[in-house]
Protein backbone atom coordinates (compact mmCIF):
# COMPACT_ATOMS: atom_id res chain seq x y z
CA UNK A 1 0.00 0.00 0.00
CA UNK A 2 1.28 3.46 -0.88
CA UNK A 3 2.69 4.97 2.31
CA UNK A 4 1.54 8.52 1.77
CA UNK A 5 1.55 9.08 5.51
CA UNK A 6 4.87 9.02 7.25
CA UNK A 7 6.09 10.22 10.63
CA UNK A 8 2.57 11.45 11.31
CA UNK A 9 2.51 13.83 8.36
CA UNK A 10 0.61 13.47 5.08
CA UNK A 11 2.43 13.59 1.74
CA UNK A 12 1.18 17.07 0.84
CA UNK A 13 2.96 18.63 3.84
CA UNK A 14 6.45 18.11 2.47
CA UNK A 15 5.75 19.57 -0.93
CA UNK A 16 3.86 22.58 0.37
CA UNK A 17 7.06 23.84 1.96
CA UNK A 18 8.86 23.54 -1.37
CA UNK A 19 6.65 26.25 -2.84
CA UNK A 20 8.90 28.65 -0.95
CA UNK A 21 11.58 27.91 -3.54
CA UNK A 22 9.76 30.15 -6.05
CA UNK A 23 9.01 27.46 -8.63
CA UNK A 24 8.08 29.93 -11.32
CA UNK A 25 11.00 32.27 -10.78
CA UNK A 26 12.77 31.27 -14.00
CA UNK A 27 11.86 29.67 -17.29
CA UNK A 28 14.99 27.54 -17.36
CA UNK A 29 17.27 26.78 -20.27
CA UNK A 30 15.38 27.23 -23.51
CA UNK A 31 14.85 24.05 -25.46
CA UNK A 32 14.46 24.01 -29.21
CA UNK A 33 10.98 25.35 -29.98
CA UNK A 34 8.91 22.62 -31.60
CA UNK A 35 5.24 21.77 -32.11
CA UNK A 36 3.76 19.49 -29.46
CA UNK A 37 3.57 15.92 -30.85
CA UNK A 38 0.06 14.86 -31.77
CA UNK A 39 -1.52 18.31 -31.38
CA UNK A 40 -3.09 20.00 -34.45
CA UNK A 41 -1.45 23.23 -35.50
CA UNK A 42 -3.00 26.40 -36.81
CA UNK A 43 -1.66 29.67 -38.16
CA UNK A 44 -2.26 33.17 -36.96
CA UNK A 45 -3.70 34.46 -33.70
CA UNK A 46 -4.96 37.67 -32.18
CA UNK A 47 -3.00 38.35 -29.01
CA UNK A 48 -4.24 40.29 -26.00
CA UNK A 49 -3.03 43.83 -26.58
CA UNK A 50 -3.32 44.96 -22.95
CA UNK A 51 -0.30 44.06 -20.85
CA UNK A 52 -0.29 43.84 -17.09
CA UNK A 53 1.68 47.10 -16.96
CA UNK A 54 -0.78 48.85 -19.25
CA UNK A 55 -3.65 47.66 -17.10
CA UNK A 56 -1.86 48.87 -13.97
CA UNK A 57 0.64 51.64 -14.85
CA UNK A 58 1.81 52.12 -11.23
CA UNK A 59 2.37 48.36 -10.79
CA UNK A 60 0.21 48.52 -7.68
CA UNK A 61 -0.91 45.11 -6.51
CA UNK A 62 -3.07 44.42 -3.45
CA UNK A 63 -3.31 40.92 -1.92
CA UNK A 64 -6.01 39.50 0.38
CA UNK A 65 -5.47 36.63 2.80
CA UNK A 66 -7.55 33.62 1.80
CA UNK A 67 -8.38 30.64 4.02
CA UNK A 68 -9.29 27.40 2.26
CA UNK A 69 -13.10 27.21 2.32
CA UNK A 70 -13.34 23.43 2.24
CA UNK A 71 -11.48 22.39 5.39
CA UNK A 72 -9.47 25.42 6.50
CA UNK A 73 -6.38 23.52 5.34
CA UNK A 74 -4.20 26.30 3.96
CA UNK A 75 -3.70 30.05 3.64
CA UNK A 76 -2.85 32.00 0.49
CA UNK A 77 -2.37 35.60 -0.52
CA UNK A 78 -4.82 36.23 -3.39
CA UNK A 79 -4.54 39.31 -5.68
CA UNK A 80 -7.32 41.85 -5.26
CA UNK A 81 -10.20 41.19 -7.65
CA UNK A 82 -9.21 37.59 -8.37
CA UNK A 83 -11.59 34.70 -7.72
CA UNK A 84 -10.84 31.33 -6.13
CA UNK A 85 -12.28 27.93 -6.95
CA UNK A 86 -11.88 24.56 -5.23
CA UNK A 87 -9.57 23.67 -2.37
CA UNK A 88 -8.96 20.53 -0.34
CA UNK A 89 -11.14 17.55 -1.29
CA UNK A 90 -11.38 13.83 -0.68
CA UNK A 91 -12.14 10.90 -2.98
CA UNK A 92 -14.95 8.51 -2.09
CA UNK A 93 -13.40 5.01 -2.26
CA UNK A 94 -16.80 3.50 -3.09
CA UNK A 95 -16.88 5.51 -6.32
CA UNK A 96 -13.58 4.14 -7.69
CA UNK A 97 -13.56 0.54 -6.38
CA UNK A 98 -10.76 0.99 -3.92
CA UNK A 99 -9.12 3.22 -1.34
CA UNK A 100 -5.92 3.92 -3.28
CA UNK A 101 -6.96 7.53 -3.97
CA UNK A 102 -8.55 8.07 -0.55
CA UNK A 103 -5.63 7.67 1.84
CA UNK A 104 -4.92 11.38 1.98
CA UNK A 105 -6.55 14.69 1.17
CA UNK A 106 -5.97 16.21 -2.27
CA UNK A 107 -5.78 19.83 -3.39
CA UNK A 108 -7.43 21.29 -6.48
CA UNK A 109 -7.41 25.07 -6.18
CA UNK A 110 -7.59 27.68 -8.95
CA UNK A 111 -6.99 31.43 -8.76
CA UNK A 112 -8.33 33.52 -11.68
CA UNK A 113 -7.91 37.17 -12.55
CA UNK A 114 -10.95 36.99 -14.88
CA UNK A 115 -13.84 34.55 -15.35
CA UNK A 116 -12.24 33.02 -18.46
CA UNK A 117 -8.99 32.37 -16.60
CA UNK A 118 -6.78 34.19 -19.09
CA UNK A 119 -4.45 34.84 -16.16
CA UNK A 120 -4.62 32.02 -13.65
CA UNK A 121 -2.76 29.76 -11.21
CA UNK A 122 -3.87 26.23 -10.42
CA UNK A 123 -2.77 23.62 -7.88
CA UNK A 124 -3.60 20.31 -9.63
CA UNK A 125 -4.54 17.24 -7.54
CA UNK A 126 -2.15 14.32 -7.43
CA UNK A 127 -3.07 10.80 -8.51
CA UNK A 128 -1.62 7.59 -7.06
CA UNK A 129 -0.44 4.98 -9.59
CA UNK A 130 0.87 1.41 -9.51
CA UNK A 131 3.85 0.45 -11.69
CA UNK A 132 3.48 -2.57 -14.00
CA UNK A 133 5.21 -5.70 -12.68
CA UNK A 134 5.09 -9.49 -12.61
CA UNK A 135 2.64 -9.42 -9.71
CA UNK A 136 0.34 -6.77 -11.25
CA UNK A 137 -2.20 -8.42 -13.53
CA UNK A 138 -5.07 -5.91 -13.69
CA UNK A 139 -5.23 -2.38 -15.22
CA UNK A 140 -6.39 -0.89 -11.89
CA UNK A 141 -5.29 -1.92 -8.39
CA UNK A 142 -7.38 -0.73 -5.45
CA UNK A 143 -8.50 2.35 -7.39
CA UNK A 144 -5.00 3.14 -8.69
CA UNK A 145 -4.27 2.98 -12.46
CA UNK A 146 -1.39 0.74 -13.52
CA UNK A 147 0.96 3.04 -15.44
CA UNK A 148 4.77 3.11 -15.89
CA UNK A 149 6.40 5.98 -13.98
CA UNK A 150 7.25 8.81 -16.43
CA UNK A 151 9.78 11.59 -16.16
CA UNK A 152 8.30 14.84 -14.82
CA UNK A 153 8.57 16.51 -18.24
CA UNK A 154 6.88 13.54 -19.94
CA UNK A 155 4.10 13.61 -17.34
CA UNK A 156 3.45 17.32 -17.95
CA UNK A 157 3.52 17.11 -21.75
CA UNK A 158 1.52 13.88 -21.80
CA UNK A 159 -1.30 15.38 -19.74
CA UNK A 160 -1.37 18.82 -21.36
CA UNK A 161 -4.10 17.91 -23.85
CA UNK A 162 -6.46 17.03 -20.99
CA UNK A 163 -5.51 20.22 -19.15
CA UNK A 164 -6.08 22.41 -22.25
CA UNK A 165 -8.25 20.38 -24.63
CA UNK A 166 -8.94 23.33 -26.97
CA UNK A 167 -5.30 24.48 -27.25
CA UNK A 168 -3.90 24.82 -30.77
CA UNK A 169 -0.41 25.30 -32.20
CA UNK A 170 1.19 24.04 -28.96
CA UNK A 171 4.95 24.43 -28.62
CA UNK A 172 7.43 23.43 -25.92
CA UNK A 173 9.37 26.62 -25.22
CA UNK A 174 11.69 25.40 -22.45
CA UNK A 175 12.31 22.47 -20.13
CA UNK A 176 14.16 22.83 -16.84
CA UNK A 177 15.17 20.12 -14.40
CA UNK A 178 14.79 21.09 -10.72
CA UNK A 179 17.59 19.32 -8.83
CA UNK A 180 17.10 21.79 -5.94
CA UNK A 181 13.61 20.41 -5.33
CA UNK A 182 14.90 16.85 -5.64
CA UNK A 183 17.62 17.40 -3.04
CA UNK A 184 15.19 19.06 -0.63
CA UNK A 185 12.78 16.11 -0.85
CA UNK A 186 15.54 13.48 -0.55
CA UNK A 187 16.71 15.11 2.67
CA UNK A 188 13.18 15.18 4.11
CA UNK A 189 11.72 12.81 6.72
CA UNK A 190 9.48 10.96 4.27
CA UNK A 191 12.37 9.83 2.07
CA UNK A 192 14.49 8.88 5.07
CA UNK A 193 11.69 6.89 6.71
CA UNK A 194 10.83 4.94 3.56
CA UNK A 195 14.48 4.16 2.86
CA UNK A 196 14.99 3.06 6.47
CA UNK A 197 12.04 0.70 6.03
CA UNK A 198 13.78 -0.92 3.06
CA UNK A 199 11.88 0.83 0.26
CA UNK A 200 13.59 1.96 -2.93
CA UNK A 201 12.61 5.63 -2.99
CA UNK A 202 13.13 8.07 -5.86
CA UNK A 203 11.98 11.56 -6.78
CA UNK A 204 12.42 13.87 -9.76
CA UNK A 205 11.11 17.35 -10.58
CA UNK A 206 10.96 19.59 -13.63
CA UNK A 207 9.32 22.66 -15.11
CA UNK A 208 8.07 22.98 -18.68
CA UNK A 209 7.22 26.24 -20.45
CA UNK A 210 4.57 25.96 -23.17
CA UNK A 211 3.17 28.35 -25.77
CA UNK A 212 -0.21 27.77 -27.40
CA UNK A 213 -3.26 29.43 -28.93
CA UNK A 214 -6.69 29.27 -27.31
CA UNK A 215 -9.75 31.35 -28.16
CA UNK A 216 -7.76 33.58 -30.49
CA UNK A 217 -5.18 34.44 -27.79
CA UNK A 218 -1.58 33.27 -27.66
CA UNK A 219 -0.75 32.02 -24.14
CA UNK A 220 2.39 31.12 -22.27
CA UNK A 221 2.01 28.55 -19.50
CA UNK A 222 4.50 27.30 -16.92
CA UNK A 223 3.94 23.77 -15.61
CA UNK A 224 5.76 22.20 -12.65
CA UNK A 225 5.56 18.74 -11.13
CA UNK A 226 7.47 16.56 -8.68
CA UNK A 227 7.18 12.82 -9.33
CA UNK A 228 7.96 10.48 -6.45
CA UNK A 229 7.95 6.71 -6.44
CA UNK A 230 9.01 3.76 -4.34
CA UNK A 231 8.91 0.00 -4.43
CA UNK A 232 8.52 -2.48 -1.61
CA UNK A 233 7.61 -6.17 -1.48
CA UNK A 234 7.71 -6.54 -5.27
CA UNK A 235 5.24 -3.69 -5.84
CA UNK A 236 6.13 -0.25 -7.19
CA UNK A 237 4.02 2.87 -6.89
CA UNK A 238 4.34 6.52 -7.87
CA UNK A 239 2.46 9.82 -7.72
CA UNK A 240 2.65 13.38 -9.08
CA UNK A 241 3.09 14.62 -5.54
CA UNK A 242 2.78 18.33 -6.35
CA UNK A 243 1.69 19.76 -9.70
CA UNK A 244 1.21 23.50 -10.29
CA UNK A 245 0.49 25.47 -13.47
CA UNK A 246 0.28 29.20 -14.19
CA UNK A 247 -0.61 30.95 -17.44
CA UNK A 248 -1.13 34.39 -18.99
CA UNK A 249 -1.38 35.86 -22.49
CA UNK A 250 2.10 35.57 -23.99
CA UNK A 251 2.65 39.34 -24.17
CA UNK A 252 1.80 39.68 -20.44
CA UNK A 253 3.52 36.56 -19.09
CA UNK A 254 6.74 38.13 -17.81
CA UNK A 255 4.85 40.98 -16.13
CA UNK A 256 2.76 38.54 -14.09
CA UNK A 257 5.68 36.45 -12.75
CA UNK A 258 6.14 38.62 -9.59
CA UNK A 259 2.45 38.18 -8.74
CA UNK A 260 2.66 34.41 -9.21
CA UNK A 261 5.69 34.31 -6.93
CA UNK A 262 3.85 36.18 -4.17
CA UNK A 263 0.95 33.69 -4.33
CA UNK A 264 3.16 30.58 -4.29
CA UNK A 265 5.49 31.91 -1.61
CA UNK A 266 2.48 32.71 0.59
CA UNK A 267 1.13 29.13 0.61
CA UNK A 268 1.07 27.76 4.16
CA UNK A 269 -0.64 24.68 5.56
CA UNK A 270 -2.64 25.09 8.73
CA UNK A 271 -0.65 23.10 11.35
CA UNK A 272 -3.83 22.21 13.23
CA UNK A 273 -5.36 20.80 10.06
CA UNK A 274 -2.20 18.76 9.51
CA UNK A 275 -2.48 17.34 13.03
CA UNK A 276 -6.13 16.42 12.52
CA UNK A 277 -5.38 14.94 9.10
CA UNK A 278 -2.60 12.86 10.60
CA UNK A 279 -4.97 11.35 13.14
CA UNK A 280 -7.34 10.38 10.35
CA UNK A 281 -10.01 12.84 11.34
CA UNK A 282 -11.93 14.82 8.77
CA UNK A 283 -10.99 18.33 9.73
CA UNK A 284 -13.96 20.64 9.14
CA UNK A 285 -14.26 24.23 10.17
CA UNK A 286 -16.78 26.97 9.55
CA UNK A 287 -14.38 29.37 7.79
CA UNK A 288 -17.18 31.86 7.16
CA UNK A 289 -17.38 32.59 10.91
CA UNK A 290 -14.82 35.00 12.29
CA UNK A 291 -12.26 34.29 9.54
CA UNK A 292 -9.94 37.10 10.59
CA UNK A 293 -9.80 35.79 14.15
CA UNK A 294 -8.94 32.31 12.85
CA UNK A 295 -6.16 33.69 10.66
CA UNK A 296 -4.70 35.62 13.59
CA UNK A 297 -4.62 32.47 15.71
CA UNK A 298 -2.82 30.59 12.96
CA UNK A 299 -0.14 33.23 12.37
CA UNK A 300 2.19 32.14 15.15
CA UNK A 301 1.83 28.45 14.32
CA UNK A 302 2.54 29.15 10.66
CA UNK A 303 5.58 31.27 11.55
CA UNK A 304 6.98 28.38 13.60
CA UNK A 305 6.29 25.95 10.75
CA UNK A 306 8.00 28.26 8.24
CA UNK A 307 11.03 28.57 10.49
CA UNK A 308 11.46 24.79 10.55
CA UNK A 309 11.16 24.66 6.75
CA UNK A 310 13.82 27.32 6.23
CA UNK A 311 16.26 26.33 8.96
CA UNK A 312 18.61 24.55 6.52
CA UNK A 313 18.78 27.50 4.13
CA UNK A 314 20.92 30.50 4.90
CA UNK A 315 18.61 33.45 5.27
CA UNK A 316 20.14 35.87 2.81
CA UNK A 317 20.60 33.21 0.14
CA UNK A 318 17.03 32.13 0.69
CA UNK A 319 15.71 35.67 0.21
CA UNK A 320 17.74 36.10 -2.98
CA UNK A 321 16.63 32.73 -4.33
CA UNK A 322 12.94 33.43 -3.78
CA UNK A 323 12.93 37.15 -4.69
CA UNK A 324 11.70 38.05 -1.23
CA UNK A 325 12.52 40.50 1.55
CA UNK A 326 11.98 40.62 5.30
CA UNK A 327 9.46 43.29 6.30
CA UNK A 328 8.34 44.56 9.70
CA UNK A 329 4.60 44.31 10.29
CA UNK A 330 3.63 47.85 11.42
CA UNK A 331 0.89 46.49 13.71
CA UNK A 332 2.64 43.55 15.40
CA UNK A 333 6.31 44.53 14.91
CA UNK A 334 6.93 40.95 13.83
CA UNK A 335 9.15 40.11 10.87
CA UNK A 336 7.39 38.59 7.86
CA UNK A 337 8.31 37.69 4.30
CA UNK A 338 7.15 39.63 1.25
CA UNK A 339 8.09 40.20 -2.38
CA UNK A 340 11.11 42.35 -3.25
CA UNK A 341 9.91 43.04 -6.81
CA UNK A 342 8.08 46.23 -5.86
CA UNK A 343 9.67 49.25 -4.18
CA UNK A 344 7.05 49.87 -1.48
CA UNK A 345 4.79 47.72 0.69
CA UNK A 346 1.67 48.67 2.69
CA UNK A 347 -0.28 46.46 5.11
CA UNK A 348 -3.40 46.71 7.24
CA UNK A 349 -4.26 45.09 10.58
CA UNK A 350 -5.97 42.14 8.82
CA UNK A 351 -2.77 41.19 7.00
CA UNK A 352 -3.89 42.45 3.57
CA UNK A 353 -0.96 43.73 1.53
CA UNK A 354 -0.49 46.32 -1.23
CA UNK A 355 2.69 46.54 -3.31
CA UNK A 356 3.51 49.61 -5.44
CA UNK A 357 6.47 51.29 -7.16
CA UNK A 358 5.05 54.78 -6.51
CA UNK A 359 6.73 56.20 -3.42
CA UNK A 360 4.37 59.18 -3.26
CA UNK A 361 1.18 57.08 -3.26
CA UNK A 362 -0.74 56.58 -0.01
CA UNK A 363 -3.78 54.23 -0.10
CA UNK A 364 -5.35 56.09 2.83
CA UNK A 365 -5.59 59.43 0.97
CA UNK A 366 -6.22 58.23 -2.58
CA UNK A 367 -9.95 58.86 -3.22
CA UNK A 368 -9.99 56.31 -6.03
CA UNK A 369 -8.60 53.57 -3.78
CA UNK A 370 -11.16 54.31 -1.03
CA UNK A 371 -9.08 52.49 1.61
CA UNK A 372 -8.27 53.18 5.27
CA UNK A 373 -6.06 51.67 7.93
CA UNK A 374 -2.96 50.91 5.86
CA UNK A 375 0.55 51.61 7.14
CA UNK A 376 3.94 51.25 5.48
CA UNK A 377 5.62 47.91 6.03
CA UNK A 378 9.33 48.68 5.97
CA UNK A 379 12.29 46.39 5.33
CA UNK A 380 13.71 44.90 8.53
CA UNK A 381 16.92 46.71 9.45
CA UNK A 382 20.07 44.63 9.00
CA UNK A 383 22.77 44.58 11.65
Amino acid sequence: MLALFNNGRPCIVFFAGLLLLALFGAAGQAAETAPWPGVPTSTGFQGNQQSAHQANPSRLMRFHRYLDRSEGAFLLLVPDGWTTEGGIFRVNPMAIDGAGQSIEAKIDCTLKRDPAGKVMIRFIPHTNYVMPGPYVITPVVNGMPVVPMPTPAAFLTGNFSSLRPTARNVQVLATQARPDIVQAVLQGPKARTLQAAGAQYQVDAAMVSVGYEEGGIRFKELLFTAIEGFSMMNTGMWTNAMTIVARAPADEAEAWIPTVKVVLNSFQLNPRWVEAETKGQRYRADVNTDTLRTIAQLDREIADNRARTQQSIQNENYLTLTNQEEYVNPFTNRTELGSNEWKHRWENSSGEVIYTDNGNWDPNVDPQANLQGYQRSTVRPRR
